[in-house]
């Protein structure tokens, strides 16, 4: 192709290479690309592409010759007086015979190289010259004209901007590759945090025993202080714990590293342990948990341990929200598309609408912190709102659903909440013909 290209001929080709370029992610492909293209265009012999530093230097990023081959070292071999100037001015710059130019005929690197036909168009993108397009061509005097620089400044201007698109996207992988990196390292901090956390916690829980062990031994079992005193010390070990098992629950599923083993699952088999859990809370707050329409489900493909960490939490939250004297209601059904769905209903004080969503967020509290107790079961108990997160990523990892609806908070009308989990039943293969 010569460059005397025009109208639409010079349009269709600057468009299709525009397009070319535009679908480059990667730099150096990008430049080798363009640098090809430019050398086709206007019929040159060799051609640079050189970028321009924050500090003005200049880093020659390709460098090419009209066959395609690379030219290593060839930057000592072109007149850096024409770029520079290029590079400093924003304007282009065209020589029929540099050697006789009386600008540039004078340059040390002009007559030492004996240079002929130069163009060298800057790269401009948003009124910044990000560097700039050498071509020449020696063995041909004249070879490039004034009316060369017009269709070569077009294609320059959409590489400048190919150029710069491809930098910002690679500086965007480079910074969500620290993102992910970071990210691991936190996780895996957490991760170890919890580890050293249950290792003294374990000697306390075992230390608690061996005096339990002692004061039974010693037959001040019924010593009322010593009774309350190890009750409150296992409870609070346990409470630990539970914490320690949420923080490194909820930091796998976040880092998709939370592992499921798979069985037949019948989900009463699930939810009414939870229940029984429960009953001694629910008896102290006067709380009645209803259970309907479990048994009848058909099974399902699940880690039941993992859907009974769901269960705690989403029942869990019932007690908690729900005034003492309130009741909450558990049933279940089956859908039209082979899925159950398990309804967890109570009579508390609802959710505001604004927050539905925002309570699977990670460490979302509802309502103010000053009214939370430290008890996990007691009416608003308190915890680091990480129940309905973990419970998302359970069920989201079985492909399932879990919504939570409700017409509002109210301390007074108390409108209560309603808690949706959907999960894929287990679909019976077709029995044999």
């Amino acid at each position: 192709m010569s460059n005397r290209l025009e109208g639409i001929e010079l349009l269709d080709f600057v468009l299709r290479v525009s397009r070319q370029m535009a679908e480059s992610h990667s730099l150096a492909p990008l430049l080798s690309y363009t640098i090809d293209q430019v050398l086709t265009l206007v019929g040159a012999e060799r051609g640079f592409i050189a970028l321009k530093h924050e500090d003005g230097s200049l880093d020659f990023k390709v460098r090419r010759d009209n066959e395609g081959n690379d030219l290593p070292g060839a930057t000592d071999e072109i007149s850096y007086s024409v770029l520079e100037q290029v590079v400093q001015t924003g304007k282009a710059v065209v020589l029929s015979d540099a050697m006789h130019d009386p600008q540039f005929g004078m340059a040390r690197s002009v007559m030492a190289l004996r240079l002929r036909s130069i163009m060298c168009v800057p790269l401009i993108t948003r009124n910044r010259i990000i560097g700039a397009v050498y071509v020449e061509n020696r063995s041909i005097r004249g070879r490039f004209r004034e009316t060369d620089l017009a269709p070569l400044q077009l294609f320059a201007n959409q590489a400048a901007i190919a150029i710069e698109n491809t930098e910002l996207i690679e500086n965007l992988k480079i910074a969500n590759d620290h993102l992910t990196e970071l990210d691991e390292l936190k996780n895996n901090f957490i991760i170890l945090i919890s580890h050293e956390l249950k290792t003294p916690l374990t000697a306390v829980s075992t230390n608690a025993q061996l005096m339990n062990m002692i004061i039974e031994k010693a037959g001040l079992g019924n010593d009322p202080m010593l009774s309350r005193t190890a009750a409150n010390l296992d409870k609070a070990t346990n409470r630990m714990r539970h914490v320690i098992d949420e923080i490194v629950q909820v930091f796998r599923i976040a880092s998709g590293q939370l592992e499921l083993a798979m069985h037949e699952t019948r989900l009463h088999e699930v939810i009414e342990p939870v229940v029984e859990n429960m009953a001694s809370v629910c008896a102290e707050r006067h709380l009645t948990i209803d259970v309907t329409n479990i048994q009848s489900l058909p099974k399902i493909t699940a880690d039941p341990r993992k859907l009974k960490i769901v269960f705690e939490n989403i029942v869990g939250n019932a007690v908690k929200y729900t005034p003492d004297g309130g009741a909450i209601r558990i049933s279940g059904h089956c859908l039209d598309n082979n899925q159950v769905e398990v309804l967890v209903q109570d009579t508390g004080i609802g959710v505001p609408v604004d927050e539905q969503q925002r309570v699977f967020d990670m460490f979302h509290v509802l309502g103010s912190l000053n009214t939370h107790s430290t008890s996990k079961s007691a009416f608003r108990g308190g915890g680091f709102g990480l129940g309905l997160p973990i419970a998302r990523g359970i069920v989201e990892a079985h492909h399932g659903r879990i919504r939570l609806e409700s017409s509002g908070y109210d301390e007074t009308l108390l409108p209560g909440t309603v808690c949706t989990i959907t999960l894929p039943s287990l679909v019976p293969e077709p029995e044999p013909a």
